[in-house]
């Protein structure tokens, strides 16, 4: 399938005339103020906000034809509306502050990549699982939005006794309020990025200026439409779904339960204060941001450094070993979440990924995948010693990593060459008794390794 941008722009016109696609824009639009973005020029973005001197709005379907027409010469690719609601849009004054602003959709942006789409759903299903412990699960809708998701939350499920002076702030801090409640969670799944492309980012993008784009919109570069995702069925998403003149949605996007969302709303007005509330990003900017030896180790990095030392004890290959561990510490966070089932061996298979040539082999009895350059893969993607460097080593902190890794040798060495080699018997009798009822997984690895006869590491 292939996302790129069309020249030709008729087949993003046949798009707009769709009777469901105007039906869908229309109504995420009304009441909103609309920006449309038209094809780049001279390489850089074009937008337009107002015709006539008067705020674009689209509040209902034959209106998405008539702004068409109207800017018909400007190759118009894609429609966004603003977070925030408003009681008139007549003229510049009406968007200009917040005295004119009646509600915000509090959302939280999952800015992902298409080579990783399955770390952009996990982190997605972490933060509605942070949601329904709330009390909320009808008021909840999900856009993919070319590259990544946005996790909406309908403002009409929000009491209008909470929209008071400032419903921006307000929806920033609900959006606060969830990400701190996952954060943990959603440190762990972005740790896992390792695109080439863009790396998983998790923010609180929510201010007074904030645009996004429309259900059913058609994203700025790529061929993709931006569908709607019923939350329930974001395990089975596919690319695929979101293909141009190919796509299917869900039409119950704009479900909301009256009042479902106060319990959040109260929550976030008591732990998180409007004044000097900093927006919380997730992804590779918190890691240049944050010293990695005073982040905490997980089971992520307790599971990788286990698998790396029990490849190098059947095998001997430092970097190897490396690749490994990160492969299987991804396959397993993946894998917890999914629901996989162990896969048979079958030495020697070759399939290809993206044009990579993929040789598939044991690891005691456990298939994995590896390129000609000898590091394993998952999705195509190769799990390099540098990686394993930046996800686990310098979580542990690098002269205290090779105190680890050597107490994890001596402790893996202790067990039957029987159980190293067998996928269930490592985990289950090797790993699991040293992540059991702690979340301070590195530090419990410790304690557990001192206990079981190891040399101490300090």
């Amino acid at each position: 399938m292939a996302y790129r941008a069309m020249v030709d722009g008729s087949p993003i016109l046949k798009h707009y005339l769709r009777e469901d696609v105007q039906m869908e824009v229309s109504k995420f639009c009304r009441d909103r103020w609309v920006a449309l973005e038209a094809k780049p020029a001279a390489g850089r973005r074009v937008f337009y906000r107002y015709v006539d001197g008067r705020p674009i709005t689209i509040r209902e379907p034959a209106d998405v034809k008539r702004i068409l027409n109207r800017f018909m010469r400007r190759n118009i690719r894609t429609i966004y509306a603003t977070a925030n609601t408003y009681r008139k849009l007549l003229s510049k004054e009406d968007v200009e502050g917040l005295r004119n602003v009646s509600r915000t959709t509090p959302t939280i942006d999952v800015d992902g990549n298409l080579e990783e789409t399955w770390l952009t759903i996990q982190a997605a299903k972490a933060i509605i699982e942070e949601i329904n412990r709330s009390g909320a699960s009808e008021s909840v809708y999900l856009v993919w939005s070319g590259r990544g998701i946005h996790v909406h939350l309908n403002e009409r499920a929000i009491s209008e006794r909470y929209w008071g002076e400032n419903p921006v702030s307000l929806a920033h801090r609900v959006v606060e309020y969830i990400l701190r409640g996952c954060r943990q969670r959603l440190m762990e799944i972005v740790g896992m990025s390792r695109s080439r492309e863009k790396r998983l980012k998790i923010e609180n993008i929510m201010d007074v200026q904030r645009v996004f784009t429309s259900p059913l919109s058609v994203h700025r570069e790529l061929d993709i439409v931006a569908v709607t995702v019923k939350p329930e069925e974001l395990d089975s998403f596919d690319l695929e779904w979101a293909r141009l003149e190919k796509f299917r949605y869900w039409r119950g996007w704009d479900r909301y339960v009256e009042g479902e969302l106060d319990r959040l709303v109260e929550k976030a007005l008591q732990e998180i204060k409007a004044e000097g509330v900093t927006r919380t990003i997730l992804g590779e900017e918190t890691e240049s941001a944050e010293a990695p030896q005073k982040r905490s180790v997980g089971r992520f990095q307790v599971m990788a450094l286990l698998q790396a030392a029990r490849y190098y004890v059947l095998n001997g290959d430092m970097d190897r070993a490396k690749s490994f561990g990160l492969n299987r510490a991804i396959f397993y966070a993946w894998a917890k979440r999914r629901g996989v089932t162990v896969r048979r061996p079958a030495p020697g298979a070759v399939q290809k990924h993206a044009g990579t040539e993929e040789v598939e082999e044991t690891v005691g009895n456990e298939v994995v995948y590896r390129t000609a350059r000898g590091w394993y893969t998952i999705g195509g993607q190769e799990q390099t010693p540098r990686e394993f460097d930046r996800q686990v080593v310098q979580r542990f902190g690098a002269e205290a990593f090779q105190r680890y890794w050597e107490s994890a040798i001596e402790y893996v060495k202790q067990f039957p060459i029987e159980t190293i080699k067998d996928q269930r018997g490592f985990y289950e009798r090797v790993y699991l008794p040293l992540t059991l009822s702690t979340a301070e997984a590195g530090r419990f690895l410790l304690l557990r390794l001192s206990q079981v006869g190891c040399s101490s590491p300090f």
